[in-house]
Protein backbone atom coordinates (compact mmCIF):
# COMPACT_ATOMS: atom_id res chain seq x y z
CA UNK A 1 0.00 0.00 0.00
CA UNK A 2 2.67 2.55 0.85
CA UNK A 3 4.93 1.45 -2.28
CA UNK A 4 1.16 2.46 -4.34
CA UNK A 5 1.21 5.75 -2.29
CA UNK A 6 4.87 6.60 -3.22
CA UNK A 7 4.02 5.85 -7.08
CA UNK A 8 1.54 8.34 -7.04
CA UNK A 9 1.45 10.64 -4.00
CA UNK A 10 4.36 13.20 -2.88
CA UNK A 11 5.97 12.58 0.49
CA UNK A 12 4.03 15.93 1.24
CA UNK A 13 0.44 14.79 -0.26
CA UNK A 14 1.14 10.99 1.61
CA UNK A 15 1.63 13.03 5.20
CA UNK A 16 -1.53 15.49 4.33
CA UNK A 17 -3.89 12.05 3.24
CA UNK A 18 -2.59 10.15 6.44
CA UNK A 19 -4.08 13.25 8.49
CA UNK A 20 -7.42 13.26 6.88
CA UNK A 21 -7.79 9.59 7.68
CA UNK A 22 -6.80 9.81 11.55
CA UNK A 23 -9.08 12.45 11.81
CA UNK A 24 -12.51 10.79 10.09
CA UNK A 25 -11.42 7.24 12.04
CA UNK A 26 -11.51 9.23 15.35
CA UNK A 27 -14.54 11.27 14.60
CA UNK A 28 -16.44 7.56 13.99
CA UNK A 29 -14.52 6.71 17.28
CA UNK A 30 -16.00 9.47 19.37
CA UNK A 31 -19.52 9.26 17.87
CA UNK A 32 -19.76 5.02 18.70
CA UNK A 33 -18.14 5.51 22.14
CA UNK A 34 -21.18 7.88 23.40
CA UNK A 35 -18.70 10.27 24.81
CA UNK A 36 -20.83 12.64 22.28
CA UNK A 37 -24.15 12.47 23.26
CA UNK A 38 -26.41 12.97 20.39
CA UNK A 39 -29.38 15.87 20.42
CA UNK A 40 -32.68 13.91 20.01
CA UNK A 41 -34.56 17.17 20.74
CA UNK A 42 -37.00 18.17 18.13
CA UNK A 43 -35.78 21.26 16.87
CA UNK A 44 -38.39 24.62 16.87
CA UNK A 45 -38.87 24.48 13.31
CA UNK A 46 -40.19 20.66 13.23
CA UNK A 47 -42.86 21.36 15.05
CA UNK A 48 -46.09 19.32 14.23
CA UNK A 49 -47.34 22.15 11.88
CA UNK A 50 -50.67 20.67 11.75
CA UNK A 51 -50.94 20.53 15.67
CA UNK A 52 -49.95 23.73 16.14
CA UNK A 53 -51.43 25.77 13.35
CA UNK A 54 -54.75 23.98 13.62
CA UNK A 55 -56.94 26.27 11.60
CA UNK A 56 -60.61 27.14 13.31
CA UNK A 57 -63.31 29.21 13.17
CA UNK A 58 -65.94 31.19 14.53
CA UNK A 59 -69.50 29.20 13.70
CA UNK A 60 -71.04 33.34 14.15
CA UNK A 61 -68.96 34.83 11.47
CA UNK A 62 -67.57 32.13 9.45
CA UNK A 63 -67.82 32.54 5.69
CA UNK A 64 -69.12 29.70 3.36
CA UNK A 65 -65.74 29.87 1.45
CA UNK A 66 -63.60 28.63 5.11
CA UNK A 67 -66.67 26.27 5.63
CA UNK A 68 -65.68 24.33 2.57
CA UNK A 69 -61.99 23.72 3.68
CA UNK A 70 -63.61 21.99 6.56
CA UNK A 71 -63.10 17.88 5.70
CA UNK A 72 -66.86 16.74 5.89
CA UNK A 73 -68.69 20.32 4.54
CA UNK A 74 -69.61 20.50 1.18
CA UNK A 75 -70.88 22.96 -0.82
CA UNK A 76 -74.63 22.49 0.52
CA UNK A 77 -73.93 21.87 3.80
CA UNK A 78 -71.70 24.72 3.91
CA UNK A 79 -74.81 26.37 2.58
CA UNK A 80 -77.10 25.21 5.08
CA UNK A 81 -74.27 26.35 8.16
CA UNK A 82 -74.38 29.89 6.89
CA UNK A 83 -77.95 30.05 6.51
CA UNK A 84 -78.93 28.72 9.82
CA UNK A 85 -76.44 31.48 10.52
CA UNK A 86 -78.05 34.41 9.14
CA UNK A 87 -81.73 33.29 10.08
CA UNK A 88 -81.43 32.18 13.85
CA UNK A 89 -77.79 31.98 15.11
CA UNK A 90 -74.55 30.10 17.06
CA UNK A 91 -74.71 29.79 20.49
CA UNK A 92 -72.78 26.55 21.06
CA UNK A 93 -70.66 24.35 18.78
CA UNK A 94 -73.60 21.75 19.41
CA UNK A 95 -76.10 24.49 17.55
CA UNK A 96 -73.97 22.50 14.31
CA UNK A 97 -76.50 19.65 15.17
CA UNK A 98 -79.35 21.87 14.78
CA UNK A 99 -78.19 22.30 10.69
CA UNK A 100 -80.50 19.94 8.44
CA UNK A 101 -77.83 17.19 7.72
CA UNK A 102 -75.99 17.03 10.21
CA UNK A 103 -75.92 14.32 13.52
CA UNK A 104 -74.02 13.28 15.88
CA UNK A 105 -71.49 11.18 13.43
CA UNK A 106 -71.07 14.54 11.47
CA UNK A 107 -70.86 16.54 14.25
CA UNK A 108 -68.17 14.31 15.95
CA UNK A 109 -66.05 15.08 12.70
CA UNK A 110 -65.94 18.50 12.58
CA UNK A 111 -66.57 19.86 15.50
CA UNK A 112 -62.84 20.45 16.16
CA UNK A 113 -62.51 23.35 13.68
CA UNK A 114 -64.78 25.72 15.39
CA UNK A 115 -64.10 27.49 18.43
CA UNK A 116 -66.23 27.17 21.74
CA UNK A 117 -68.42 29.64 21.95
CA UNK A 118 -68.82 31.37 25.43
CA UNK A 119 -72.93 31.94 26.61
CA UNK A 120 -73.28 36.20 26.28
CA UNK A 121 -76.88 38.06 25.80
CA UNK A 122 -76.55 40.10 22.39
CA UNK A 123 -76.87 43.73 22.94
CA UNK A 124 -80.14 44.27 24.01
CA UNK A 125 -82.73 46.46 21.18
CA UNK A 126 -83.86 49.37 22.36
CA UNK A 127 -87.40 49.60 23.99
CA UNK A 128 -89.45 52.24 25.49
CA UNK A 129 -88.71 52.32 29.18
CA UNK A 130 -91.10 50.46 31.80
CA UNK A 131 -92.76 53.02 33.97
CA UNK A 132 -95.20 51.97 36.86
CA UNK A 133 -98.30 52.24 34.50
CA UNK A 134 -97.28 49.73 32.04
CA UNK A 135 -100.01 47.29 31.68
CA UNK A 136 -99.29 43.79 33.82
CA UNK A 137 -100.47 40.86 31.75
CA UNK A 138 -102.17 38.47 33.53
CA UNK A 139 -102.67 35.82 31.39
CA UNK A 140 -99.40 34.06 30.03
CA UNK A 141 -98.61 34.51 26.15
CA UNK A 142 -98.67 31.02 24.42
CA UNK A 143 -95.62 31.48 22.12
CA UNK A 144 -96.65 28.48 20.24
CA UNK A 145 -99.50 30.81 18.67
CA UNK A 146 -98.89 34.37 19.69
CA UNK A 147 -98.19 36.69 16.74
CA UNK A 148 -95.69 39.13 16.59
CA UNK A 149 -97.39 42.22 17.81
CA UNK A 150 -98.34 39.69 21.25
CA UNK A 151 -94.41 38.88 21.52
CA UNK A 152 -93.31 42.23 21.10
CA UNK A 153 -94.67 42.77 24.79
CA UNK A 154 -92.25 40.35 25.79
CA UNK A 155 -89.72 42.72 27.85
CA UNK A 156 -86.57 43.00 25.66
CA UNK A 157 -88.46 41.32 22.79
CA UNK A 158 -88.73 43.83 19.49
CA UNK A 159 -89.91 43.09 16.26
CA UNK A 160 -86.98 41.89 14.77
CA UNK A 161 -86.51 39.28 17.83
CA UNK A 162 -90.63 38.30 17.39
CA UNK A 163 -90.16 37.83 13.80
CA UNK A 164 -87.03 35.78 14.09
CA UNK A 165 -88.90 33.64 17.09
CA UNK A 166 -91.82 33.02 14.48
CA UNK A 167 -89.75 32.30 11.82
CA UNK A 168 -88.01 28.97 14.44
CA UNK A 169 -91.35 28.03 15.51
CA UNK A 170 -92.20 27.43 11.75
CA UNK A 171 -88.92 25.85 11.31
CA UNK A 172 -89.45 23.63 14.24
CA UNK A 173 -93.24 22.59 13.93
CA UNK A 174 -93.93 23.91 17.81
CA UNK A 175 -91.98 24.56 20.90
CA UNK A 176 -90.99 21.96 23.18
CA UNK A 177 -89.46 23.62 25.89
CA UNK A 178 -89.13 27.34 26.63
CA UNK A 179 -85.21 27.16 25.98
CA UNK A 180 -85.37 26.33 22.58
CA UNK A 181 -86.27 30.08 22.89
CA UNK A 182 -81.97 30.06 23.39
CA UNK A 183 -81.96 29.36 19.29
CA UNK A 184 -83.18 32.61 18.39
CA UNK A 185 -80.76 34.84 17.61
CA UNK A 186 -80.28 37.70 20.13
CA UNK A 187 -82.07 35.74 22.87
CA UNK A 188 -79.68 34.80 25.84
CA UNK A 189 -80.28 33.36 29.13
CA UNK A 190 -80.64 36.89 30.79
CA UNK A 191 -83.14 37.65 28.46
CA UNK A 192 -85.02 34.44 28.90
CA UNK A 193 -84.51 35.18 32.24
CA UNK A 194 -86.78 38.43 32.28
CA UNK A 195 -90.21 37.36 30.51
CA UNK A 196 -90.01 33.31 30.99
CA UNK A 197 -92.51 33.70 33.81
CA UNK A 198 -94.80 35.32 30.95
CA UNK A 199 -95.14 32.78 28.83
CA UNK A 200 -96.12 29.32 28.19
CA UNK A 201 -96.07 26.64 25.36
CA UNK A 202 -99.62 26.37 25.84
CA UNK A 203 -101.56 22.76 25.06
Amino acid sequence: MRKLLKNYLTENEQKILLFIVFFAFLGLVIKYSGLVAEDNSTPADSLNFQKDYEIKYDLRTATKNELVTISGIGKKRAADIISYQERIGFYSKEDLMNVKGIGEGIYSRIEKYFYEIEATDDIEEISEPETESAVIHLEKININKAGLEELTELPGIGPSKAARIIELRKELGKFKTINDLLQVKGIGPKTLEKFKEQITLGE
